[in-house]
């Protein structure tokens, strides 16, 4: 599928903006909890309802600044990707299933490589289960839909877009994905996502939008959150 060009292409200064931006709102909103958590009483002692606050602000406000500064620098989000969706979306009823198995077995190839195993209980089961009810739905809003949102924006519509105007496709691809992988920077799970940051760019280029990658990303990140809403309502 062909995209339409953009009306302009995106500028070096467009880019570092919106990556100061990516990296201030999260540097501000933790460092901020941070600091309330160290200085006001009786704070830890409601240490997860504040941990939901800054999940919903960070990705929030990451996503309404990134949108403020495209527009502020004359670009519409159609020309950033999110164009009008198109009946080609159907194959997401088979790409969604081959991009879940193909992130799966990669990082099982490298747990069976490495020697290491899956963790069982994350942080996040016990932080869904003290949140209680309405927390873990917030919570779960921020992870599984509103930062799949702003990531998609700004990997797949940023970086993605900064890199094909000047490399070409195939670099945007690759480098947007080392990219996403190595911010989620977690060492043993870099080759889960590389693997879906591939994928995600891949269905970019396929669908000529942002909405084949964000469909796979919401499910993906849904999927994962689903254990927030059991651990509270189960």
């Amino acid at each position: 599928m062909s995209e339409a060009p953009s009306r302009s292409r995106l500028s070096t200064t467009t880019l570092l903006i919106a990556a100061g931006a990516v990296l201030g709102i999260a540097a501000l909103v933790f460092g901020t909890a941070v600091v309330i958590g160290l200085t006001v009483p009786g704070v830890r002692a409601h240490f997860d309802s504040l941990i939901v606050a800054v999940l919903l602000v960070q990705s929030a406000g990451t996503l309404w600044a990134l949108t403020f500064i495209l527009r502020h620098r004359g670009h519409r989000l159609s020309d950033i990707g999110f164009a009008r969706p198109s009946l080609r979306l159907f194959h997401l009823l088979w790409q969604i299933p081959t991009a879940v198995i193909v992130v799966i077995l990669t990082q099982a190839l490298v747990f069976a490589i490495t020697g290491s195993d899956p963790v069982s209980e994350s942080s996040t089961d016990s932080l869904a289960g003290n949140a209680g009810a309405a927390g873990a739905i917030v919570m779960f809003a921020a992870v599984a839909v509103i930062t799949p949102s702003w990531e998609e924006l700004f990997f797949r519509g940023l970086i993605f877009g900064y890199v094909r105007g000047r490399l070409g496709t195939t670099c945007a691809v690759v480098i947007s994905a080392v990219i996403f992988a190595l911010c989620h920077g977690v060492p043993i799970l870099l080759p889960y996502m590389l693997a879906l940051g591939l994928c995600l760019a891949l269905l970019r280029v396929f669908h000529g939008n942002l909405w084949g990658s964000l469909g796979l990303h919401i499910t993906i990140n849904s999927t994962a959150s689903l254990v927030l809403l059991q651990a509270v309502f189960a």
